[in-house]
């Protein structure tokens, strides 16, 4: 009988932290800023982004999964993007954003600059960190490399009085225009390649 409470009382607290973590999103995005650093006449760069995470290729998580909390017991329960829209799809959108106001031209035959998502991902406690790895690779349109690199990191997170939840809405953000301008402007063989 003593048993069969606990388990009751262990219920009563643990529910109030499933009803927190469960069907939770997070906003991702990127906003510019203009810095026109393009070559007059430059050609177009094409972008692609594609997504092969283990866990997405093989089907065991959406394409806008991008990472979990762990409620009471540790259980964890998935966060996507808002709306359910595919990670790539948000990168290769920012990454558009981010050539345009460096004053490059997106459409169009020229270019291409193919990423490829080998892992990203978080998980989140009472604090947590988010860890990615992209590879980016520029050829010209015959195919000819430009450059090939990748950007890795692992990043902590801190919560907030109220956990993790509060935490990854605060940093995400920031991490994730990091990741961004890390991959474009701040990625100083890339930048050379595309002015070239």
């Amino acid at each position: 009988m003593k048993t069969f409470a606990r388990l009751l009382l262990t219920a009563a607290f643990a529910v109030p932290m499933v009803g927190c973590v469960a069907g939770q999103t997070l906003d991702i995005d990127y906003q510019p800023t203009t810095e026109l650093v393009a070559p007059d006449g430059s050609t177009a760069v094409r972008v692609t982004v594609e997504d092969k995470r283990p866990f997405v290729v093989s089907g065991d998580k959406g394409p806008y999964y991008v990472g979990h909390y762990r409620a009471g017991f540790g259980n964890p329960w998935d966060v996507t993007t808002e709306g359910r829209e595919p990670l790539a799809d948000i990168i290769a959108a920012d990454l558009v954003e981010e050539l345009e106001a460096l004053g490059f031209m997106t459409e169009g035959e020229g270019r291409r600059m193919a990423v490829t998502i080998n892992d990203w991902n978080f998980d989140g406690y009472q604090n947590g960190h988010v860890w990615y790895d992209i590879a980016i690779v520029l050829t010209e349109a015959d195919g000819t490399e430009l450059y090939s690199g990748s950007i890795e990191d692992d990043v902590g997170v801190t919560g907030t009085l109220s956990g993790i939840k509060g935490g990854m809405e605060r940093d995400m953000p920031q991490i994730y225009s990091a990741v961004i301008l890390r991959m474009v402007r701040d990625n100083d063989a890339l930048m050379a390649a595309l002015k070239s």
